[in-house]
């Protein structure tokens, strides 16, 4: 039995290239917080429908997890957003 095979080039090593990434300019400001606000007492609320939303737990250390138990919403923060979220009144 006769095989035929080809000779593979010898791979060269690669020099590692210098990599800049810039960052887009921001052409508009951060939009506002709508999905939830804060009352004066520290509960954060659903914007909706101005009902407290229930704490589900944290995803992916990036993420935490809400539900609105009146609108049957689930609602998604990001943690960086945690603390600007504004203090608003009730609906």
């Amino acid at each position: 039995m006769t095989v035929l095979t080809s000779e593979r080039s010898k791979r060269q090593l690669r020099r590692p290239r210098p990599v800049t990434i810039t960052p887009a300019p921001a052409t508009a400001p951060v939009p506002p917080v709508v999905t939830a606000f804060r009352r004066p007492d520290d509960t954060l609320c659903h914007g909706r429908c101005g009902k407290p939303l229930s704490f589900q737990g944290v995803r992916g250390l990036i993420e935490a997890d809400f539900y609105c138990l009146v609108c049957l919403t689930h609602v998604t923060i990001p943690l960086g957003v945690l603390q600007a979220i504004p203090v608003g009144s009730d609906l």
